[in-house]
């Protein structure tokens, strides 16, 4: 079975990009089936205002439920997620015995909610916070006891940016990845796949650095030493992270085959929109640089294992 682990449904554009086609229902079933994937995770999208982006407040369902029960009808070939920002949680008027230390936000009856509505993990975590900021390791320690998995979308700190921040040789994963063993963490984009090789600049940490990869980054070492982390491949930055140099990729790849997942994270539904991501490994295979086995984990087997609440 082969599962696209990062897709989205709804009208991504932005006011300069107009002339990009949404992504609708329909044509992400067409290309699923065009490209032969069996299932794909549906991660709704918009929860935090920093990756909010205007055309998607005009879109007929900009809201989570409506989103998850339109998707329930294709149930067939979507897996759900629900979505959480981790500030959220008005905590009111605090005693004063609160004010120092004020309590944590429950998540609990919001992932009951998104359980009953038949999602199996959360994500994709956008907020512009740090990547062990308390709130974020109260949302994925609470997601641990409802077996779900947490995918985010890393950057590096700066102004005019969304995803959970790091610095370079990402110290703040790693503390959350020490403070939540048991959480599935599933991380993604350029501050998450720019860790792939070493000796980087802050600025690389937003955008897809090029040329061969001389020396290891934190990420190889991050997926060695933490059993819950897991590296999804999708978007520009994860290709060019498995692309770039590709004798390192072809490496990686096989060495980390129990914990790389396969996604595209399409956000157009146009031709153009369509990512290169699933060819590529193709490619891999029927040139015997990676093996049907390493193929399969990637594509599918590893989605199926951490997937706990999801029954095909």
């Amino acid at each position: 079975m082969i599962i696209d682990f990062h897709t989205h449904v709804g009208d991504l554009r932005s006011p300069e990009k107009m002339d990009r086609s949404p992504v609708t229902w329909e044509n992400l079933i067409e290309r699923l089936d065009d490209e032969h994937i069996d299932r794909a995770v549906l991660l709704p999208l918009c929860i935090t205002p920093e990756s909010l982006q205007a055309p998607f407040l005009f879109s007929p369902q900009p809201d989570i439920i409506s989103m998850l029960k339109t998707a329930a009808l294709y149930a067939e070939r979507l897996i759900l997620f629900g979505n959480l920002d981790p500030r959220m949680g008005c905590l009111g008027n605090l005693e004063p015995h609160q004010v120092t230390s004020p309590p944590d936000t429950d998540f609990s009856w919001i992932l009951k909610r998104f359980k009953e509505l038949g999602c199996v993990g959360i994500g994709e975590v956008t907020a512009n916070i740090p990547l062990d900021d308390p709130r974020v390791i109260n949302l994925f320690r609470q997601c641990s006891k409802w077996d779900m998995p947490v995918l985010f979308h890393c950057t590096g700190p700066g102004k005019g940016v969304y995803g959970l921040y790091d610095e370079v040789g990402s110290p703040r994963l790693e503390s959350l990845l020490k403070q939540v063993p048991d959480t599935t963490v599933i991380g993604h984009a350029p501050g998450f796949w720019a860790e792939i090789g070493g000796d980087l600049k802050p600025e690389s940490k937003f955008i897809y650095p090029e040329g061969p990869i001389e020396k290891e980054g934190s990420l190889p070492r991050l997926l060695r030493d933490y059993p819950n982390l897991y590296a999804d491949i999708s978007a520009n930055s994860g290709f060019n992270a498995i692309s770039r140099d590709k004798s390192f990729g072809v490496q990686f790849l096989s060495e980390f085959q129990d914990k790389v997942l396969f996604g595209t994270d399409v956000c157009f539904g146009d031709e153009e929109g369509r990512m290169p991501h699933l060819a590529y490994l193709r490619s891999l295979l029927s040139d015997k640089l990676i093996s049907r086995e390493v193929f399969n984990k990637i594509t599918g087997g590893n989605a199926l294992k951490i997937l706990k609440l999801y029954k095909p």
